[in-house]
């Protein structure tokens, strides 16, 4: 009879242990490679969140543009060196689709389908934000009539030579300034826009922060951008364009046979979770979740005008767009 009560003491002791450290599985050391298309701070942030829910989780971050980490995806294949692709506009995970694995998150259910891949019975991507395109301004360079106020202005000879955007051929969110631009008055004005004087750099950050110190006038650049600068005391305001702005998103992704499977996994179920999506906002990004508010200095997405923003047709004309805007850009 004692030595039951024995064996029956060291089992419960033991099932103690495994509870109080939240499970055998969960004490296992991984690994995780997030290759991100947001900058690294961006990154970083979410990271170190993650890893505070799972700390036997070490978490190493590659930040590249967009189209880099298209570049990756593809040569890498079939073995993968990263394991997640974070903040990719959808265009661009539509371009690397064969190279994604699908997952059905523990969040799925609460994920509207316009902000999941739906084009399989797995999905391979799910939103995590909404880079909503906006125009940026310097408040000490411009007042009154000079504020730009659509998208047509950036072809505005007043503005000649106080423009900087960023390359669409090296920054995603570029790419999909350009075919708004297209969509709304065709290639003959993105020509015009860099006819005007315009500079390009390869960094979508790099022109709002030339703008918030003074070198340049305008830039056009995702709100979280915006927000962050205002926030910090730039003296920068912003305006939606006149004619609207596309309503695309970004999201994230498990790169298929990728090495930390599991790790990918539940780095998934955090980002789709409603702690999440409020580090996602907590970076200036508007999510895609209903139960986390708008970042502050934004407004509400039903006081903003939209026009669809077709992933599939962005994602087919991009090398096409890219390659015609090249020949703008060195003449």
């Amino acid at each position: 009879m004692k030595k039951t009560i024995s064996v029956l003491l060291v089992m419960f002791a033991a099932l103690m242990f495994v509870f109080a450290n939240g499970g055998a599985e969960s004490q296992e050391k991984m690994n995780l490679i997030i290759y991100s298309a947001g900058t690294e701070e961006e990154a970083q942030t979410v990271a170190d969140a993650f890893c505070e829910k799972n700390p036997n989780i070490e978490v190493t971050i590659i930040q590249a543009s967009s189209g880099d980490i298209v570049t990756r995806a593809k040569t890498e294949w079939p073995q993968p060196e990263g394991d997640v692709v974070f903040l990719m506009g959808s265009e661009n995970l539509d371009q690397i689709e064969e190279q994604l694995a699908g997952y059905k998150t523990k969040n799925d259910k609460k994920i509207k389908d316009e902000y999941k891949d739906t084009k399989h019975d797995t999905p391979k991507y799910y939103a995590t934000s909404m880079p909503l395109q906006a125009i940026m301004y310097n408040t000490e360079l411009l007042k009154g009539d000079m504020i730009p106020k659509a998208w047509k202005d950036l072809a505005d000879p007043k503005y000649r030579g106080m423009i900087e955007l960023a390359n669409p051929a090296t920054s995603g969110s570029a790419y999909a300034q350009l075919y708004q631009m297209k969509c709304l008055y065709g290639m003959e004005f993105v020509k015009a826009v860099a006819e005007n004087g315009t500079v390009y750099v390869s960094s979508s950050t790099k022109g709002p922060k030339d703008v918030a110190r003074g070198e340049f006038a305008i830039s056009v650049t995702g709100e979280a951008n915006i927000a962050q600068l205002i926030a910090d005391g730039s003296p920068v305001a912003y305006v939606h364009p006149a004619e609207g702005t596309g309503l695309r998103t970004e999201g994230c992704a498990i790169l298929q046979n990728c090495r930390n499977e599991k790790a990918a996994q539940l780095f998934m179920d955090f980002i789709t979770s409603k702690d999440g999506f409020a580090v996602v906002s907590s970076l200036g990004r508007r999510t895609v979740s209903t139960e986390v508010p708008s970042p502050e200095h934004l407004p509400a997405l039903k006081d903003m005008k939209f026009y669809e923003y077709n992933t599939d047709e962005a994602a087919s004309l991009k090398k096409s767009l890219q390659k015609e805007f090249s020949t703008y850009i060195m003449n």
